[in-house]
């Protein structure tokens, strides 16, 4: 997802981040969703 449209969605929520906060929030669901796909989903 473009970071414009991280910004852009949070603007539509009320929310004002700055490009480097949405490169960071990004980061931290690209991580957790990485998680969750092994968690249930890799190999045992």
């Amino acid at each position: 997802m473009p970071i414009e449209e991280v910004i852009e969605f949070f603007q539509n929520e009320g929310v004002e981040i700055t490009e480097e906060e949405a490169e960071l929030i990004m980061e931290f669901l690209y991580t957790l969703t990485s998680a969750v796909i092994r968690q249930y989903f890799g190999s045992e």
